[in-house]
């Protein structure tokens, strides 16, 4: 093709966007942010803006030029998930588009003009879905197209003129940007490698590129764009301090929203440094919402499929290897390794690596690797850290901060460290625990809730101020003292005369038994008196006249028993073997003996 036939294409091309912007356009890029849109043009002035009183916080933006109707996706809202607005009416009403079912999480939508098919992406649900959307007629009913089991799904974007449907998988244990047809065949994995929570994702139908943003963990944050099909990957934006969430491209700028400064960022397409970025709008005394969903209308407006890709297959425009070597305080950039089938030349080796003319390969210094030695070993190695560097030996290290520990600083200090629902927080480099409800370090010590509860109610003492009484329902909590109080002042009533009856009978006995003790202690006592000789013979008359062999003694009956006149001895019930005189006699002498006492 000759050179005049390549600059008449281009021309037409060129025309085709311009022609877009300016016939009849009241808008070039669209924001987001609240339950309100701002509309701006190229030069960065607002032409308009527009309320959505149901609204609550609107996030995904798509657009259809044929009708000029806008789509919405409010992630707060209640009732409605999807709104439509008709931009031709001045005073435009929204229309109630898809009503939520409390399971749905929509952050990323894109319209195809060709099928008027509408595509978004479910986080909560993890698929993507479409909806047919006529010109005339009922709407059709949402359909799956993507189940994204174990993804979670954020941007999404559409090929109009090859007719791929892309978006991101921000899954950081997986995190892919994939495509497929809009059929929902030939899914495949575009990029894989060297990413850590890609965010949104662009296509720009002029050069057929694809441009994304990536967060790293708040950290730092990447915007790269490659091929259609992941080769040729170049970092554009590498610096730190900012969360892009959404991001579109025109003719000639990229543009992504930051949570962090709430400001709409911009850079050009053809910006060679790595570094260097402007504000396009500022939302920072905005503290009500943050700038979500943006739109350009260069790269949707009447896209002119037949000249995007004449020019793309005769200006195919190569990636200069200086560009791929930008680095940022160690961090070098995220391009994919090259296909190792090319060739590489002296000059084409990175990172102060040397050339081996003789394998045709770069020789890589200590702490970088890949095939032209592009890769550092501090690339996303350092999950939660603040800096990564490379030691003597090549190996990275990770800064963890104070919040996070271990060798990549993916441990957190915070993890499983307050027990019973305490709150955990870094004070002095270590984990403290606000605790609800508990006590102890770790607020492993409970309390009675119960009791916590009756106290606050009563009295509302300074020294529940540690304890989360908003559960505390004070209303029932009165009422159940009082149900106590009454059941304690009924258990009363019948316990009282149950025990002044028990005790009352337990006196009348003491009473009576004492009387009775009283009664046997005053009983006469009997005594009698014997009369006993030291020879055993005894006198006959109880009372003799005493003789120097004799003895008296006195028995009290004390348990009034018989008393006979000659004691201790068997009566005769049976027949017994006789006895001799001296055995009675020495049973007789044996008796007197163990007598108490030396009266005998």
């Amino acid at each position: 093709m000759t050179f005049y036939k390549l600059r008449e294409i281009t021309l037409l091309l060129m025309v085709t966007f311009v022609t877009a912007a300016s016939a009849g356009r009241s808008w070039d890029l669209a924001v987001a942010i609240g339950h309100e849109i701002d509309f701006f043009a190229h030069n960065g002035s607002r032409t308009g803006h527009a309320e959505i009183a149901d609204a609550r916080s609107l996030t995904a933006l798509a657009y259809d030029n044929a009708t000029r109707t806008m789509f919405l996706s409010d992630t707060r809202n209640k009732n409605v998930s999807i709104y439509s607005n008709d931009l031709t009416v001045k005073n435009f009403k929204p229309k109630s588009l898809l009503k939520t079912d409390n399971i749905t999480y929509i952050v990323g939508m894109v319209f195809d003009p060709i099928s008027r098919t509408l595509f978004w992406t479910d986080a909560k649900v993890q698929t993507i879905m479409k909806m047919h959307i006529p010109l005339n007629g009922d709407l059709g009913e949402p359909e799956k197209l993507h189940d994204l089991k174990y993804s979670i799904p954020g941007g999404i974007a559409l090929d109009i003129c090859n007719r791929f449907l892309y978006w991101t998988n921000s899954n950081r244990t997986n995190p892919t940007i994939e495509r497929s047809l809009v059929d929902g065949s030939n899914r495949t994995v575009v990029i894989s490698r060297n990413l850590y929570e890609p965010m949104d994702i662009a296509v720009d139908h002029e050069t057929g590129k694809l441009y994304w943003a990536d967060d790293v963990e708040g950290i730092s944050f990447h915007i790269e764009r490659s091929n259609s099909d992941g080769t040729e990957r170049e970092l554009l934006v590498n610096n730190r301090h900012q969360r892009p969430t959404y991001l579109t491209v025109d003719h000639d700028r990229i543009y992504w929203s930051d949570t962090v400064s709430r400001t709409i960022w911009m850079i050009k397409k053809d910006k060679k440094s790595v570094e260097t970025f402007e504000k396009f709008k500022s939302y920072e005394s905005r503290v009500d919402a943050d700038p979500a969903g943006i739109i350009t209308r260069d790269n949707i407006d009447q896209i002119n499929c037949q000249a995007i890709s004449a020019l793309q297959k005769n200006t195919a425009r190569k990636i200069t290897q200086e560009t791929v070597a930008r680095s940022y305080n160690n961090l070098t950039t995220s391009t994919e390794e090259m296909d190792s089938t090319t060739e590489r030349s002296e000059g084409s080796c990175l990172n102060n690596s040397t050339y081996n003319p003789l394998s045709r390969s770069c020789i890589c210094k200590s702490g970088f690797n890949g095939s032209l030695c592009e890769t550092s070993v501090c690339y996303n190695y350092c999950l939660h850290g603040t800096l990564c560097t490379i030691n003597k030996l090549g190996v990275a290290q990770c800064e963890c901060g104070s919040s996070y520990s271990g060798s990549r600083c993916e441990k957190d200090l915070c993890d499983g460290y307050c027990l019973n629902d305490g709150v955990c927080t870094i004070e002095n480099g270590a984990p403290s625990c606000k605790c609800k409800n508990t006590r102890g370090p770790r607020c492993e010590n409970t309390n009675d809730f119960y009791e916590i509860c009756t106290l606050f109610c009563k009295s509302n003492p300074p020294a529940l101020k540690n304890y989360d009484t908003s559960l505390c329902n004070c209303t029932r909590s009165n009422q159940t003292d009082t149900i106590i109080s009454q059941e304690y002042k009924m258990e009363r009533n019948l316990l009282l005369p149950i025990l002044g009856t028990l005790i009352g009978v337990l006196i009348i006995l003491v009473i009576t038994l004492s009387i009775y003790v009283n009664k046997l202690r005053r009983r006469p006592r009997i005594k009698k008196r014997f009369v006993v000789s030291k020879t055993g013979v005894t006198p006959l008359t109880s009372r003799p006249q005493m003789a120097s062999d004799q003895c008296e003694i006195t028995i009290e009956n004390c348990c009034n028993m018989n008393i006979c006149e000659t004691p201790c001895f068997e009566p005769k019930l049976r027949s017994a073997p006789t006895k001799s005189v001296n055995t009675k006699k020495e049973e007789k002498n044996s008796l007197l003996d163990s007598m108490e006492g030396d009266s005998c």
